[in-house]
């Protein structure tokens, strides 16, 4: 028999057995290897699920059943309630304790100066609804869409219920706090295992239940992000994130033939595409409050997860140097406006502005930009962007939302001859473009709420190709000045080379309406959702066009262009393509500065000098004289003044 024990204290009085090292006090014991007087058939075989050799990782089965533990006992735990209000300069800062893997995470809350922060801290940028994408990723058909509805609407509930806002559970200065799947991991991945984090959150730090505060913080986004010393954009678990974080800190090293041969390794370029496509598609890229939450940061490190980050610039670099191939018909990727890629270098510009102290944002952008992000609270297409324009609208979360979009688009056409003042970059043409920017992303058949024609609805995303402006991403020459309308424009100039002025004429709160000119060019009399065999004969009596040119031809046969629009004839003779919901007796027109035709509903009523009529959308119509300006440039005298009502 072979025995050993444990050490006994230094002194060599052996009298008393009880007084062993007290280092071993703890239960270490006699080990030794033989089996007499012990009796092991009575013990219990306990299951420590280590695996054997050839067995399945039983890992996320003992991390599911720990979370689950650490779900169960936080929800005998007393909800969070706040019991202070921010207000004036002051935030709430998360102090996320130290801990390791299923842990409950912990945090308690403090107050911050958002002038003078005596802390240093980081904001966290991440996207509130991945459950319910996760989902519609996960399931199909009525199924998925019943489960997304579920989810969405248990999201916009955010609004009015501070702790109702997700399915996982933290403790809050002690008490249980609910947030969303998605945030819970992005805390775990922030999380130090021995050091405290300082942290902004808006789930957390923010009461949503309170409306008036959370006017307010969001007043003071602008000072809280510049005064964090970093953003950190979660965007969420991605398979194979690792690999694409290394091939892109990698590849920013040059063009040397050795560096090449090593990214080849590291993520072949098939593999390398359908890794950067499926980032693209990471909810985070569409949701409205990245934007400013980059744009005004200092520095910006993207993260995947744990020790698995990069810079802006490494995602720059990733999406510029490794294009999207041509579809040969509509792909949503990339032919809408504010497709992923469009925004990234929309925002790339916006950043460079902000650093340079810009306090403006062009107005096509912030269109391009809100119509084509998610948000849980309407108001929020418009608040996002508070911190960086010169527009004086207050957050305020109790008012309308159609008077909100009117509000906003008032003051901007009725200022930005003052707002625009002193800024020397924004020549004329580019000051026209963006007031027709606004008109080109309105109209009735792109409106959910009740708005006067001439308003955007910032809720109505984008679905068709556009015709008066560009989705080309345009990376590797971002305009670094505030004109992006100018570079991002079409080839067409049906409005010619006039600068037109837009006046509001009644000032009514529910129903303003604007002045303009325009060239009322033809009416439709038929439309169709099928390709017409020939374009008509023109009416008897009707003014000579310039014939249809191979250029103008070839654009109505683009998948493109025709993909979900209508076609139309008109009594002149020309065809066209337009949004469904047009109608005979509609009428075309050229808007003098304008890029491409409009089609409006006359109305009754108005003074002789002014007819009224609904904007309906863009068109497009089969001749270069009108495409082009031909008719604008030698018609302008036919111009005359509408009112869009």
């Amino acid at each position: 028999m072979v025995s050993v024990s444990p050490r006994m204290r230094d002194s060599l009085d052996y009298d008393d057995p009880e007084n062993t090292d007290p280092r071993l006090s703890w239960g270490f014991r006699s080990l030794t290897l033989s089996s007499a007087g012990h009796s092991y058939e009575d013990l219990e075989y306990a299951d420590d699920e280590r695996p054997f050799s050839a067995s399945a990782d039983p890992g996320s089965a003992r991390r599911k059943r720990r979370q689950r533990q650490s779900d169960l006992e936080l929800s005998h735990v007393e909800s969070h309630s706040y019991r202070t209000v921010a207000d004036g300069d002051s935030f709430r800062l998360a102090v996320l304790k130290p801990g390791t893997g299923s842990a409950p995470i912990d945090i308690d809350l403090i107050f911050e100066s958002s002038k003078t922060p005596k802390r240093e801290y980081r904001c966290l940028s991440y996207c509130w609804q991945a459950t319910a994408l996760e989902y519609q990723r996960r399931t199909s058909g009525s199924e998925a869409l019943s489960r997304v509805q579920s989810l969405e609407s248990s999201v916009s509930s955010i609004a009015s219920s501070t702790n109702g806002i997700g399915d996982a559970a933290i403790l809050v200065d002690g008490y249980r706090f609910t947030v969303t799947t998605n945030l819970l991991r992005a805390l775990r991945s922030l999380r130090k295992r021995n050091n405290k984090v300082l942290i902004w959150v808006d789930q957390i730090c923010i009461n949503q239940e309170d409306h008036v505060e959370r006017g307010h913080q969001v007043s003071i986004m602008k000072d809280i992000f510049r005064q964090a010393s970093q953003v950190i954009v979660y965007l969420g678990e991605l398979p194979g994130g690792e690999k694409l974080v290394e091939y892109a800190k990698k590849s920013r090293r040059g063009g040397v033939e050795g560096v090449k041969t090593a990214l080849k390794r590291i993520l072949p370029p098939r593999q390398l595409k359908d890794a950067i496509q499926r980032m693209l598609e990471l909810p985070w890229f569409g949701r409205v409050w990245v934007i400013s939450e980059v744009c005004l940061a200092p520095l910006v490190r993207i993260s995947f997860g744990p020790e698995t980050h990069m810079s802006w610039e490494n995602l720059l670099g990733l999406v510029r140097d490794i294009p999207v191939p041509p579809s040969q018909g509509f792909a949503k990727s990339l032919d809408l406006l504010g497709n992923t890629r469009q925004r990234i270098a929309i925002i790339t510009q916006m950043m460079a502005q902000q650093k340079d102290g810009a306090a403006h944002a062009d107005i096509s952008q912030l269109l391009v930009l809100a119509k084509s992000s998610n948000a849980t609270d309407h108001r929020d297409k418009i608040y996002s962007f508070y911190g960086m324009t010169l527009l004086t609208t207050t957050p305020d979360y109790t008012r309308s939302v159609p008077g909100l979009f009117i509000e906003v688009i008032c003051d901007y056409v009725n200022s930005i001859e003052a707002l625009y003042a002193n800024w020397k970059d924004l020549s004329d043409p580019s000051r026209t473009l963006q007031l027709m920017s606004i008109l080109y992303s309105a109209g009735s058949l792109h409106q959910h709420y009740e708005l006067p024609s001439w308003v955007p609805d910032w809720t109505s995303s984008w679905h068709l190709a556009p015709l008066w402006a560009c989705t080309a991403a345009n990376l590797n020459a971002i305009p670094t000045r505030n004109d992006w309308a100018a570079t991002n424009r079409s080839d067409f100039r049906a409005g010619g080379d006039r600068r037109d002025n837009l006046e509001i004429t009644a000032q009514v709160t529910s129903s303003p309406r604007l002045r303009l000119s325009a060239i009322v060019l033809d009416s439709i009399i038929a439309t169709s959702d099928i390709t017409p065999a020939s374009t008509p004969a023109p009416s008897p009596g009707a003014k000579a066009i310039a014939p249809v040119s191979p250029v103008s031809r070839s654009l109505v046969a683009n998948g493109t262009i025709r993909y979900g629009r209508t076609f139309f004839d008109t009594q002149k003779g020309f065809t066209g393509l337009a949004t469904p919901g047009i109608r005979s007796g509609d009428v075309v027109a050229i808007l003098l500065g304008g890029d491409v035709p409009v089609v409006l509903r006359p109305l009754k009523g108005g003074a002789k000098a002014a007819k009224l009529y609904r904007l309906l959308c863009e068109c497009f119509v089969e001749s270069h004289a009108v495409m082009y300006g031909d008719v604008a440039r030698s018609d302008w005298t036919r111009a005359h003044d509408i009112v869009l009502v």
